[in-house]
């Protein structure tokens, strides 16, 4: 096991995920040595931080699980801020080139991830907060749901097409900030436009999947919010297209197609449709009026039905109607992530169960952890440093052992080298 960057990074991860802390606000108890010291475990040791922190130790009245839960859990500590000001700087320090814009505009990509937390046998404790999730995946259409909890992020999509996170949110019906999801919804979008406002000065495109299909959304992110969005749509909505009236599953297919393109739907399968465009308007829960553009995809394989996208981009050009069809397959890099993020970091394993602020405080750290590592692949790849440089050749010389034709370097083979060099945080000096 190669261990001879573990000196370099020793200097260069804390400076790195001290950098991201300079402006958040005086943090109480020490934290902000010991949120470096975990954000840094959890970057080295692929979360085998979090693992140890289960294990009982003989002799011990309380666990490293317990003194760890306990700490995350208080209430005065707040990390909306140190969490903002590490999405701010890795913003800054990436640079705008390096994320994606259309029109002068930057996209956002919302999604929601679930964890099932099936508790253990011998856990006494009930899970605080715990909701109903569902199971994916499954063999059957059967929808399956188990306790546990659900998460919604937004991420800002780069030239690479991969996503970026910079909001989220823990949210389950029976959590201690039980609103309903469609507000916590809107807070996140609101939240994360006005982060890149505020980075970049610059306006957002919002895209999202049919999960947010509100006609209530649709309304507020036009009429309140000013905001830009390409957001799936299901075909059983009742629309007005000129003077007539009816469902849009009835309507689109029959409009004049414009266009035969090629994309991709989150798999591996390309789908080839036929795509037709126009203005429907529809009337919202509360009477509100709110008009948008729709384009329609009809698969030329029958037994795929169309699929139909809401947006208020423009679709005069055959240009931006490919481009709208484009942003919306672009969303599955929100998924790849959600991949990564529980993958390579085990973000979905955690035990920390004391309370509802423990579990989401322990989810902020790994969300900065995530953004940590980013940053450095960013730094490694440029080779700003002689330390980077030195860190690029180990990295080239750890690929060529276990490869017989060295692959690309990728963000998620980054973080599995990363985890392949370092077995313990004490390599980096993490002090726990």
């Amino acid at each position: 096991m190669h261990r001879s960057s573990s000196a370099g990074l020793a200097v260069i991860l804390p400076k790195t995920v001290r950098s991201c802390l300079q402006n958040s606000a005086p943090l109480p108890y020490n934290w902000d040595e010991k949120l470096r010291g975990l954000i840094v475990g959890i970057c080295l040791s692929r979360s085998l931080l979090l693992q140890s922190i289960a294990q009982t130790r003989p002799g011990r009245v309380k666990t490293t699980e317990n003194n760890l839960s306990a700490f995350i859990g208080q209430e005065r500590l707040e990390l909306d801020a140190p969490q903002k000001s590490c999405v701010i700087r890795t913003l800054k320090s990436m640079g705008r080139r390096r994320f994606f814009r259309h029109r002068g505009k930057m996209v956002l990509i919302i999604d929601a991830t679930s964890y099932a937390k099936k508790r253990s046998r011998r856990k006494i404790r009930p899970m605080p907060g715990k909701g109903k999730v569902r199971l994916h995946n499954l063999r059957t259409k059967e929808k399956l749901l188990v306790p546990g909890y659900q998460e919604i992020w937004v991420g800002i999509l780069l030239k690479d097409r991969t996503v970026l996170p910079i909001t989220r949110k823990l949210w389950s019906e029976n959590g201690p900030e039980c609103a309903s999801m469609n507000l916590v919804e809107s807070a996140e979008i609101r939240k994360a436009a006005q982060i890149i406002r505020e980075t970049f000065k610059l306006n957002v495109i919002l895209v999202a999947d049919s999960g947010f299909r509100r006609k209530e959304l649709l309304h507020w992110l036009k009429k309140v919010e000013g905001m830009d969005f390409v957001i799936r749509i299901e075909g059983h909505l009742t629309v007005r297209t000129g003077d007539l009236t009816g469902l849009l599953e009835q309507k689109g297919p029959w409009w004049p197609k414009r266009v035969r393109m090629q994309w991709r739907d989150g798999s591996k399968h390309v789908l080839l449709s036929d795509v037709s465009a126009r203005q429907v308007g529809v009337v919202t829960e509360s009477k509100e009026e709110v008009s948008f553009n729709v384009a329609c995809m009809v698969p030329v394989e029958d037994k795929l039905d169309p699929m139909y996208l809401a947006t208020t981009l423009t679709t005069a050009a055959v240009a931006d109607l490919m481009m709208i069809v484009r942003l919306y397959s672009w969303r599955w890099g929100i998924e790849t992530f959600f991949w990564k993020f529980k993958q390579a970091l085990k973000a979905d394993s955690w035990r920390v169960f004391s309370s509802w602020e423990a579990i989401d405080n322990l989810l902020t750290a790994a969300h900065m952890a995530y953004l940590i590592l980013v940053l450095l692949a960013e730094f490694v790849r440029k080779g700003q440093s002689g330390q980077m440089r030195l860190l690029m050749r180990r990295i080239e010389r750890i690929l060529a052992s276990r490869f017989a034709k060295p692959p690309k370097l990728t963000l998620g083979r980054f973080f599995q080298i990363i985890a392949m060099d370092f077995p313990s945080p004490a390599f980096a000096g993490v002090t726990l």
